[in-house]
């Protein structure tokens, strides 16, 4: 309807949602309101809010559209569905559209696993989730650092269900082996039931649960189990030794604070304590022209817990916030129990709000540092045609000289910095001459069988021209169509001077990049990255192979003694024109050794 003095007069009392929208008819803002007249007339009063922002979204607004509610909590949480849905251009989007990440603990299965899933909402099924994760590269520390501690199974549900013989992390004791159904479930459910406990910040409640598992395990007799445990739970002590920041309260807790700065920016810092150890912290860097700091807090708090997995007894605040009790009542329903809202004024609250203001100005300059990086990948990404951002990028080389030793390297960059933990190396196989595109197939066909647990990043970009391009293409047609990231490939200029060409599949022409642009020179920084990584994993490979073709084929000569022996004479050369005295002087290396080092090389001068 028509924004008037009538329409005005004539707008209800009671709680509900306000819809702003423009002259296209699009929601660029979403409200609620205890009393819809009095907080939409305010907009327009001339005595109302006179802040500058205010005026300017008044500006764009054409029609309001209204939706009453029963109670001010249900107009809450129907402002936060319809912000979701909306995306408002003048509301606070804590998240944008990228999916984010959770782990995920299938509890339903008889052997529960934990994988990484990337997904825009929790779906509510049987399993319990734990996040979700702002960062990609937090996700995976935990989930690397839950399979250290807890060896859970990291096989599929179809291996499982298929087979009964042992998977690789069971044969490295990376496992309880359920695949060989001769595991008790009990064992495992307790473990699992740990998991959860890490997961949720209980630790006294998961050391107490450890200590009573290991002395119940002693009791009976069951001395490898209790063994088992206690390993677990001196890996659970040093990780707990390892946490940065400890206060000793004991207590749930969350920080929000807002820093204010110039161009309407604002960062969101959010600090999480669990058991009084700060566990994790997440920043979002909000831009707006018609907010002001106090929304922007208030509307954070409301959409970071719109989907979150665990809500804190306590949440502490620089201020008090507008219609708070209303806010805890919703979050108290959220958690089942009683939460407040707690200004941080002095004493230990306020050192937190200090402490995550620290955090949130470390956050403004990282971010200022990879805006530069963002902008030529969004660039890229546009030149692409992708409506996702490119956030987690994998590039793929192959190594090897006329199909000898041929290695392959996945390396990662996250907003554009280099992830070194997710850097992998290929031995590979079954390859005598030299097949470019075949060991790229092979490569990423082994990346592809591991990206459960491993989640795939928002493009890969292959070191060499289209034969590649497609072969890496080829390895990724066993994944569903959604589930398969974007492929590129970049080949060096031919001629002096040219510039490098990125081809994308389907795409008969090279992407027409001129010499220095942004987008181009991001993408070679990676690949000359890859490029580094995966020459110095094959020189490495030859040189062992060198050693070993020479030395350790001699029988009863295994890596101990030839590193002795090269140790001691410095070069296989110099072992071979040491005397017999000489070589038996040599500590671990008997007469027996040095009888088998010359018949072995004695053969080798026959044959040559």
């Amino acid at each position: 309807m028509q924004v008037d003095e009538t329409f005005l007069k004539n707008l209800p009392t009671s709680p509900g949602v306000y819809l702003m929208e423009d002259r296209d008819g699009k929601v660029i803002y979403v409200g609620k309101a205890a009393n819809l007249r009095n907080r939409v007339r305010n907009y327009f009063s001339k005595s109302g809010d006179e802040r500058p922002k205010v005026r300017f979204l008044v500006q764009h607004i054409s029609r309001i559209r209204t939706i009453l509610t029963e109670t001010e909590k249900e107009s809450l949480l129907l402002e936060n569905n319809l912000i979701k849905e909306y995306r408002p251009k003048y509301n606070v989007n804590l998240r944008d559209d990228k999916s984010f990440f959770s782990l995920r603990l299938n509890i339903a299965h008889p052997y529960p696993r934990l994988t990484l899933i990337r997904t825009q909402k929790i779906k509510p099924d049987s399993a319990k989730y734990f996040g979700p994760y702002s960062s990609a590269r937090d996700a995976r520390i935990t989930l690397n650092l839950i399979r250290m501690i807890f060896p859970l199974r990291q096989c599929s549900d179809r291996h499982i269900a298929t087979t009964k013989r042992p998977c690789i992390n069971c044969q490295m004791n990376r496992c309880l082996c359920p695949c060989t159904g001769n595991l008790d479930q009990k064992e495992y459910r307790r473990m699992v039931e740990n998991v959860s406990l890490f997961l949720e910040g209980k630790n006294e409640e998961l050391t107490k649960a450890l200590k009573r598992e290991m002395e119940h395990a002693s009791e009976n007799l069951r001395f490898e189990e209790a063994a088992r445990i206690r390993d677990r739970l001196y890996a659970v002590d040093r990780t707990l030794q390892k946490q940065n920041v400890s206060f000793f309260h004991f207590k749930d807790q969350d920080v929000f604070v807002v820093l204010e700065e110039p161009d309407d920016t604002y960062v969101v810092e959010i600090l999480s304590l669990r058991k009084g150890n700060l566990l994790a912290e997440e920043s979002f860097i909000v831009r707006n022209s018609t907010i002001d700091e106090h929304e922007v807090l208030n509307s954070s708090i409301k959409q970071f817990y719109y989907n979150a997995t665990s809500v804190p007894a306590e949440i502490i605040v620089p201020k008090n916030l507008e219609r708070q009790e209303i806010i805890e009542s919703w979050l108290s329903d959220l958690k089942g129990s009683k939460v407040r809202i707690r200004v941080g004024m002095r004493g230990p609250r306020a050192r937190l709000i200090q402490l995550a203001l620290k955090n949130a100005r470390v956050s403004l300059e990282r971010e200022k540092q990879k805006k530069s990086t963002e902008n030529a990948l969004d660039r890229l990404a546009a030149k692409l045609r992708l409506d996702t951002s490119l956030n987690l990028i994998e590039c793929y080389d192959i190594s090897n000289i006329s199909g000898v030793e041929p290695v392959g390297v996945k390396v990662a960059f996250l907003d554009g910095r280099p992830l070194k933990s997710a850097y992998r190396k290929f031995k590979l196989r079954d390859f005598k001459n030299q097949d470019d595109p075949g060991m790229i197939n092979q490569v990423i066909s082994r990346r592809v069988s591991h990206s459960e647990e491993d989640v795939l990043g928002d493009l890969l970009v292959i070191d060499g021209g289209k034969s590649q391009l497609n072969a890496a293409v080829a390895a990724l047609k066993d994944l569903a169509p959604e589930s398969r990231p974007p492929v590129i490939s970049i080949a060096k200029g031919r001629a002096p001077g040219e510039s490098d060409k990125i081809y994308a599949y389907n795409r008969k022409n090279p992407l027409s990049l001129p010499n220095g642009d942004v987008s181009l020179l991001a993408i070679m920084k990676i690949r000359d990255e890859s490029h580094r990584y995966a020459h110095s994993f094959h020189t490495n490979r030859r040189v062992k192979s060198v050693i070993r073709s020479n030395l350790d084929d001699v029988p009863g000569i295994g890596q101990k003694k030839r590193t002795l022996l090269l140790n001691t004479f410095g070069s296989l050369k110099g072992v071979l024109q040491a005397t017999d005295k000489q070589l038996k002087d040599v500590s671990g290396i008997t007469s027996r050794d040095v009888v088998k080092i010359r018949e072995y090389f004695s053969q080798v001068d026959k044959t040559e």
